[in-house]
């Protein structure tokens, strides 16, 4: 007999903005759903226990979308303080993120010292994330124990992690759960043709034009800037490239839509956008189905894997995705899509993650000053446009992909031979004692580094592009570029393109210390982020940046 053993049992994210106070839909909130949906129905194991399990419980879950039979394998046991007698002969303590101290807890209380335990990465870019790893060096975890990491990305920065951890502590204190890599499961959707046409009837489109489709949580703060998408839109509109992008997901958080909606006005492309707020999952079927393209500039740490990426790809669109993270491991280039160059400013190796609003405020700036090669951005989504049987073939095998990597039920089977080889390897494990814990600090640049394509140089030279002219004769664009927590105002943008456009090729540095000595009264800090912005923006062009497109 086996067991599985799930402390906490995930609610649908999705149907939870339907309260008076809704909940943000959150991308670890969607895995813990559809993990426990996916285990349920392709799982082969004979019992899914559950403490404290209720009849009302079982009723919300089907209510929330599970079905009864899946609902049915759940196994009530009491939620007490000893473990109740079973027969099951292989048991795993899971639960759907990262919390390997609590089910560690879980197993030395009921002196489970043979069960494996199983955990989940999710976002990683919080101090608190390391503190908790730090916590598991003393929890008394094994060698058998697993945390599965979502891309390779992330589970390089998990490992950067431990390693800075190490060089505190006594060589006989080691992190010794697995990191293994495990992709996020989808569920693999059946596209109806007539969806299509569906919903460029509700967009009010004719049947032969383009749809773009961006995907994920609306907050510029801490998933994606979707700024310099609008103004690639913009761009392409002028060019006249038939293309309808449709921007959609939950904002609930940020109230994000009235500055997406502002600032496509001021770029003249309002009609040939949509702002989708808040989906039903209904809606997201009828949006992944009916779209041409999926596209998704992530600029954001907090990004680990790409859930909406994946979603995508199981749809059978192209995926116009900037090279990040976990996106890398999802889009191979001129395959499944096209993977667009991210570049951090020059000034990231002074940040620090720390656990203070100051460094929230501090990888919220980073992201709004990482830049996804514009120029390209644009010659990407122009390219899918005009050439269908590119969009089809991409598609084709992106979807390929999906069902052959990452379907639910390949991913099940995955966790299912971990477990096994874990359960075989519990049998001569040992436990470890505890020590103290020390004060811990990480550089950004170091432990994320990877996440973009590269950095750029302090000595790249800085040209005005054409469109950063025009956005001289219109300074109040610049309102747009604002950070959402600072001082800088649109002048300051303003006066630095000013600068860059009357000393063509000047270097990066030097256009910061030429500002800031000219009484500017803002830091070299502030002026590097400006300095970035205009970069992300595509108002600014290095040399580097013309050979990318050119090579």
């Amino acid at each position: 007999m086996k067991a599985l053993y799930i402390p906490v049992l995930p609610r649908n994210p999705e149907l939870r903005p339907k309260q008076t106070h809704p909940a943000t839909v959150l991308g670890a909130r969607m895995f813990g759903w559809t993990a426990l949906c996916a285990l349920l129905t392709y799982g082969t194991y004979d019992k899914y226990l559950v403490p404290g399990f209720t009849d009302q419980q079982r009723n919300e879950l089907i209510a929330d979308g599970l079905a009864s039979d899946s609902a049915n394998r759940l196994v009530p046991i009491p939620a007490g303080n000893k473990w109740p007698t079973d027969d099951s002969d292989q048991l795993v303590l899971a639960a759907m993120g990262p919390e390997l101290r609590t089910l560690a807890a879980i197993r030395h209380r009921f002196q489970l010292s043979d069960v494996p335990l199983c955990g989940f990465i999710h976002s990683i870019n919080s101090a608190r994330t390391v503190f908790n790893i730090l916590q598991q060096y003393f929890a008394g975890l094994c060698e058998y124990d697993l945390l599965l990491c979502s891309s390779r990305a992330g589970m390089k920065t998990i490992e950067i992690y431990l390693a800075n951890i190490d060089q505190l502590l006594p060589p006989n204190v080691r992190y010794r759960a697995r990191r293994i890599l495990v992709p996020l499961g989808v569920s693999i959707p059946t596209v109806d043709p007539k969806d299509r046409l569906v919903l460029r009837q509700r967009l009010e489109l004719g049947p032969d034009h383009s749809i773009a489709l961006y995907f994920g949580r609306l907050s510029q703060m801490s998933k994606a800037d979707l700024g310099p998408l609008l103004l690639a839109l913009s761009v392409l509109s002028r060019r006249g490239t038939v293309l309808h992008l449709v921007i959609a997901g939950d904002d609930t958080q940020m109230n994000e839509a009235p500055r997406l909606t502002a600032l496509a006005a001021e770029l003249n492309c309002l009609a040939n956008l949509t702002v989708w707020v808040n989906p039903s999952a209904g809606d997201k079927h009828l949006l992944y189905s009916g779209a041409d393209i999926f596209v998704s500039p992530s600029d954001n740490i907090q990004e680990t894997f790409g859930l909406s990426v994946a979603e995508a790809l199981a749809y059978g669109l192209p995926a116009v995705v900037s090279d990040w993270d976990g996106y890398r491991d999802l889009v191979t280039d001129g395959e499944t899509g096209f993977l667009i160059r991210s570049l951090f400013p020059p000034d990231i190796g002074r940040l620090r993650l720390a656990d203070c609003a100051s460094s929230m405020v501090e990888e919220d700036l980073l992201a709004q000053s990482t830049a996804v090669d514009f120029t390209t951005l644009c010659e990407r989504l122009d390219q899918l446009v005009r050439d269908p049987a590119l969009r089809k073939k991409m598609g084709r095998a992106g979807r390929e992909f999906a069902i052959d990597r990452l379907s639910w039920r390949v991913i099940v089977g995955r966790y299912e031979e971990l477990w096994q080889e874990s359960c075989q390897m519990a049998k001569t494990a040992h436990r470890r004692g505890m020590v103290g814990s020390p004060v811990l600090s990480f550089s950004l640049e170091n432990s994320f580094g990877h996440f973009a394509s590269e950095k750029r140089s302090s000595e790249s030279e800085c040209f005005i592009t054409d469109e950063g002219r025009e956005w001289l004769k219109r300074p109040d664009r610049f309102y747009f570029l604002c950070p959402l927590n600072g001082r800088l105002s649109p002048q300051h943008f303003g006066d630095l393109l000013g600068t860059i456009a009357e000393r063509p090729g000047i270097p990066v540095g030097m256009a910061v210390d030429f500002v800031c000595s000219n009484g500017s009264r803002t830091s070299v800090d502030e002026m590097h982020w400006t300095l970035a912005r205009l970069f992300k923006y595509g108002l600014v062009m290095s040399p580097e940046d013309r050979r990318q497109l050119h090579p």
